[in-house]
């Protein structure tokens, strides 16, 4: 399998869901030495993937590893303009909230910062907001129902939304695997 077939599949896998305009975002790692050319990928993929309002950011570079969030512009933007999630961003000190660019920047100065995942991100990942609050409040710990995230509110909205997920998923793997690229299946679904 070629490099672009390879990030065509982890794109399909992991992020189908943020592919078709469901949810906010999702995260790949990228393993630079096996997709060693990722910025001819990037390229590569970067027009299809703005012409669905769908954009790449790399929150992460590491020397083996690229952590990048794939995300639906329209869908962060809205969601960093909900009052209450300024609210519970500015207490880590995210600011321009009109700037969807410039919050991820301040994310990836986190990442860096906390050598790890600030538990903020799930936010950018279109995870609800009591989830996010539930998981830092409780180290984790103590969830109701998990799934695609650890879930301390409504159990049953998200075992919809993790069904609709998977089913996402499984509809551009499967796709895939009937030889249809990516760009086709973004404009098919």
């Amino acid at each position: 399998m070629g490099s672009f077939d390879q990030f065509e599949h982890l794109l399909a896998f992991h992020c189908a869901p943020t592919l078709a305009g469901i949810k906010a975002g999702n995260l790949i790692s990228i393993n630079k030495n096996k997709l060693n050319n990722f910025r001819q990928i990037q390229q590569k993929y970067q027009k299809c993937l703005k012409c669905n309002d769908v954009y790449m950011f790399t929150v992460s570079d590491s020397l083996h590893y690229r952590l990048i969030l794939i995300y639906h512009k329209p869908i962060l933007k809205q969601l960093l303009s909900k009052k209450e999630i300024k609210n519970f961003l500015q207490t880590y000190g995210y600011k321009d909230f009109n700037n969807v660019l410039s919050c991820l920047r301040y994310l990836k100065v986190r990442m860096l910062l906390q050598k790890g995942f600030p538990h903020e991100i799930g936010i950018f990942l279109g995870y609800p907001l009591p989830d996010v609050q539930g998981f830092i409040k409780n180290n984790g710990q103590n969830f109701k129902f998990c799934g695609q995230w650890k879930v301390y509110s409504d159990t049953e909205a998200a075992e919809k939304l993790f069904s609709q997920y998977t089913k996402c998923c499984h509809r551009f793997c499967r796709y895939l695997a009937n030889g249809m690229h990516l760009e086709n299946i973004m404009t098919a679904v």
